[in-house]
């Protein structure tokens, strides 16, 4: 591939081996019990894979994007949700703590992330919607050398086993509607007095992924755990989505690969009348050929996209295009395996029709398509496209 050097091979290579060893034997039972992946999650901090893009002084590797993609991309083949819990710990909580971070708290909180030591979660998204900021109910009032926190948030994943949370409350008398201003991230350590943690959510796909709700009774934190300053971190939210949406690409074409690969050895295999589907139908070979089609120009979006990231670029309108492609195509791809298989695939042992739950999920979480689209549509108004 031209995207590939030999750098970015070498930690493919050690992702591919992860999986193939670690992560595969154990992708149906994670979606059976929807137990969060923790030994996984720490295997993969042990191998590098969690701090790919965290500079070197705070224990990451500081490569770059496409080789973080790559690993993504290698680890959804198997485990999407393995991806969801890795991207809520480095790229939502970690990206706030990378750019807002003093030393001191990326000493305490990043280095030990990038290992996989501790496991970061990301409280943003309230009942209200996760974009309206303007109405967020999480409140943190000064009281001498503390902050105190009451409100709660929403679908958040590695509640429960996250060490630390990356908490976004209202720290003003409003929310400015236009500048968003009056939005502050804090730090609060888990067993914090006054945050409870809920139970995970059982949901139709991303199994394992502890998604759930968390709140805060006069949760008194200190002073210094302000992430930031005071009211400013919306810039540095709307950065670290921009990565998570980034993410979405990689991670739905390792989604929509495992299922063709799935539906592709099935129907090279699967004989009826001396012959094997593919061989006998035309409309198999004709469904797997589309699907093919739909991973190749996904791919070509997604690290052409994730070139022009490493080239400095923002990418604000791709960034969600990936999502929102990235979504469609892996849930085209996961559905039309599912058919190819026929009444077995809608056996859960089979391990194919999860692919597809996950697709469905990746098309919601963290924001829905719809809503992207009319981001996208924005700054194409606006020339930023």
């Amino acid at each position: 591939m031209w995207y590939m050097n030999d750098e970015r091979q070498l930690i493919l290579d050690a992702a591919r081996e992860f999986v193939r060893t670690e992560v595969a034997p154990h992708a149906l039972e994670v979606d059976r019990t929807s137990r969060f992946p923790v030994e996984l999650f720490h295997r993969a901090g042990e191998l590098g894979l969690l701090g790919l893009t965290i500079p070197e002084e705070f224990g990451g590797s500081g490569v770059d994007q496409t080789a973080s993609a790559l690993v993504l991309e290698e680890i959804a083949t198997s485990m999407p949700v393995l991806t969801v819990a890795m991207g809520a710990h480095a790229l939502l909580a970690g990206g706030l703590l990378q750019m807002l971070g003093t030393p001191e708290q990326k000493k305490t909180w990043l280095v030990p992330a990038a290992s996989g030591e501790i496991i970061l979660a990301c409280g943003s998204t309230e009942a209200v919607g996760g974009d309206n900021q303007v109405e967020f109910a999480t409140r943190a009032v000064l009281d001498g050398e503390e902050w105190v926190l009451n409100g709660g948030k929403v679908l958040i994943s590695n509640i429960g086993v996250a060490d630390m949370y990356v908490v976004v409350a209202v720290t003003a008398d409003h929310v400015d509607p236009v500048t968003k201003a009056g939005l502050s991230a804090f730090i609060v350590p888990a067993g914090t007095a006054g945050l409870n943690v809920g139970a995970a959510e059982h949901k139709l796909g991303w199994h394992g992924s502890a998604t759930g709700s968390i709140w805060f009774d006069a949760a008194r934190i200190p002073k210094e755990n302000l992430l930031g300053p005071e009211g400013g971190c919306l810039q540095a939210m709307f950065v670290s989505a921009s990565a998570e949406f980034l993410s979405c690409g990689p991670v739905s074409l390792g989604i929509a690969e495992g299922a063709y690969r799935a539906a592709l050895d099935y129907s090279t295999t699967r004989t009826q009348q001396g012959h094997t589907l593919f061989e006998r139908f035309q409309v198999t070979r004709h469904k797997l050929a589309r699907m093919y089609g739909e991973i190749e120009s996904l791919r070509a979006l997604v690290y052409s996209t994730y070139a022009e990231r490493d080239r400095g670029e923002l990418e604000l309108a791709r960034s969600r295009l990936l999502k929102i492609k990235g979504a469609e195509v892996s849930e085209y791809v996961g559905r039309e395996a599912i058919q190819l298989f026929g009444g077995v695939g809608t056996i859960i042992d089979t391990g194919v029709e999860r692919y597809w739950r996950d697709a469905k999920v990746m098309a919601i979480g963290g924001a829905s398509v719809e809503a992207l689209n009319d981001v996208v549509a924005g700054l194409i108004a606006r020339g930023m496209a």
